[in-house]
């Protein structure tokens, strides 16, 4: 009797091992979920969650208040780095009063990792439009070299 008992366990047992196709599907949820946790993805949701209502937070989008540069063009800026775009958002306190907001010091890092992946080769402004008014933004910070600033 323990016989066909063993037997079935064993069989049981044999149907939880992992397959060579199942391991991979495996290990491709993990690198999905770890890939989730990126700063990328955290500073694009919290981009989406926090900043899209005035600004446009995704490729060749308009933003939604007319001022509000757009993520895309902040980031194809000329000479903004990763250090001057995270300087100037920890460091600047000049926001329009229309937009009394504080950028978490935790999130500043994701936020600038997000909006670094929405630079382009290609990229052309549109017409007329600046990423920032003239005396603003992250080369007027002095954060850049002047002939950057005056490059836009």
């Amino acid at each position: 009797m323990k016989t066909p008992a063993l037997l079935a366990l064993a069989v049981l047992l044999s149907a939880c091992e992992m397959t060579p196709t199942d391991r991979g599907l495996a290990a491709s949820a993990t690198a999905a979920a770890a890939t989730s946790e990126s700063p990328e993805l955290r500073g694009q949701s919290f981009a989406q969650n926090r900043c899209a209502d005035c600004h446009a937070v995704a490729r060749l989008h308009t933003s939604p208040v007319p001022n509000a540069p757009s993520f895309e063009a902040v980031a194809n800026a000329p000479g903004v780095t990763r250090e001057s775009l995270s300087q100037w958002l920890r460091t600047s306190h000049d926001y329009p009063r229309e937009m009394y907001f504080e950028i978490p010091e935790e999130r500043i890092d994701d936020l600038v990792a997000y909006m670094l992946t929405l630079r382009s080769e290609d990229y052309e402004p549109a017409i007329g439009l600046a990423p920032f008014p003239a005396d603003s933004g992250p080369a007027a910070s002095g954060s850049l070299p002047r002939d950057a600033a005056a490059a836009r």
